[in-house]
């Protein structure tokens, strides 16, 4: 999943904290997913990687985590930061993968 990164000028800046991303995500805002997704798959990934050694299994369940957090944004209750509920996610996928 390759994810261009929106201009500065959009609704859904690089400056919001992760939670005010995911609600603009719940809405359906594209811009506000690609700024969570620069924002966190690089670590992400890196983590995967470390307990997964296969890279296609890691970027399929990269792809696949942010797959759930398009659906599921509506879902996080937490404030500013998402990093944790991102990577149970990821983690969980790992697993099932």
């Amino acid at each position: 999943m390759r994810l261009l990164r929106p201009s500065r000028g959009g609704p859904a800046g690089g400056d919001e904290d992760d939670a005010a991303l995911l609600r603009a995500v719940a809405k359906g805002d594209t811009e506000a997913l690609a700024v969570l997704y620069d924002r966190h798959a690089g670590w992400l990934h890196a983590r995967l990687a470390r307990r997964c050694p296969d890279e296609e299994t890691v970027r399929e369940v990269l792809q696949d985590t942010f797959v759930t957090v398009w659906r599921s944004a509506g879902g996080h209750r937490g404030r500013g930061e998402a990093g944790g509920w991102l990577w149970v996610i990821a983690a969980r996928r790992l697993v099932d993968a």
